[in-house]
């Protein structure tokens, strides 16, 4: 049997992707099955279908599917980390609000369902994968304290406060504050207006 060639084909060339971007386009695919089915339909099978690769090409790179939460939790935390830095320091300059600043964290961790996947993630015993998220946060407030040169009582010590008393509301809303506010009668977005007198409380310590 002989099978003709149409003129003009060309066999298409396999293009090999550089490290880099082949672990990017995972950390998309794992994104974006966060976001459609949560964090257990997170596997490496699962990214390497939703990537339009090989699983053994997911594999290659990540290894495990461990390695591939705390590469997931890193970029989700990275992106949490620099919007939350850039709120804070508009926030000490007086340009925006204490609301600002707790809707900038509040959508973060809604985003993607990224409060989600911390949530799961401590609550399957595997709170290892969140060392990204509790490095960047360290981090933020280390360099909100430096960048405060003195001017706050209490430096890094109480911006952690103020930070943790965004995050973990935050991380809870996520999770149940539709919810929760819905049979209380509340107005959906009130958990954050008390987040922001909160933290406008602590700021005026």
């Amino acid at each position: 049997m002989t099978i003709s060639i149409p003129e003009g084909f060309v066999k298409p060339t396999r293009q090999r992707r550089a490290p880099q971007e082949m672990r990017a386009q995972a950390i998309r695919a794992a994104r974006h099955l966060l976001r459609d089915s949560g964090p257990q339909a997170i596997t490496l099978k699962a990214v390497a279908v939703r990537a339009g690769v090989t699983h053994g090409n997911v594999t290659y790179h990540f290894g495990t599917v461990d390695a591939l939460h705390m590469a997931l939790i890193a970029t989700i935390t990275e992106d949490l980390a620099a919007a939350t830095a850039t709120a804070v320091a508009h926030l000490r300059r007086g340009e925006i609000g204490a609301r600002d600043v707790v809707d900038v964290v509040f959508d973060a961790f809604a985003a993607d369902g990224a409060g989600r996947l911390v949530a799961w993630l401590a609550a399957t015993g595997a709170g290892h994968r969140l060392a990204p998220l509790y490095a960047a946060v360290a981090d933020l407030v280390g360099g909100l304290a430096e960048g405060d040169a003195g001017l706050r009582a209490g430096g890094a010590t109480a911006i952690g406060r103020m930070v943790s008393a965004v995050v973990v509301p935050a991380l809870g809303d996520a999770l149940i504050g539709g919810g929760l506010q819905a049979a209380l009668g509340h107005e959906p977005n009130a958990m954050r207006q008390v987040t922001a007198d909160a933290l406008e409380n602590l700021r005026r310590k």
